[in-house]
């Protein structure tokens, strides 16, 4: 059966609640940096690209490497019209406040 686009697999929620529990990061704090910090280089309005997000989870997550699979599932999760209409974006990118709202439930 193939996965289908945006779906992130419960193998793969299950491995980003693990690295949850052990991060000490709040999103508010990683936002900061996007807003204001070291990464606004990556933010386009409200949005950020790919290379955006897997910097966000770095962070966030507080581990070097996120894997490939789970990053590219979680980005492809949030990719949406709504954040290209608002930002003038063309594509491959995803709305940091999206972003922000999932990862803020999940804490």
């Amino acid at each position: 059966m193939a996965k289908e686009r945006g779906l992130i697999s419960p193998s793969d929620f299950a491995q980003l609640q693990k690295y949850m529990e052990y991060s000490t990061k709040k999103v508010s704090d990683v936002l900061k940096l996007f807003e204001d910090g070291e990464m606004a280089k990556y933010v386009q309005g409200d949005a950020i690209g790919y290379e955006g997000f897997q910097q966000f989870l770095k962070i966030y997550l507080e581990v070097d490497n996120v894997p490939r699979h789970l990053s590219l599932a979680l980005f492809q999760s949030f990719e949406t019209g709504h954040c290209l209409n608002e930002t003038n974006v063309t594509k491959d990118v995803v709305c940091l406040n999206d972003v922000s709202c999932y990862f803020s439930l999940l804490e």
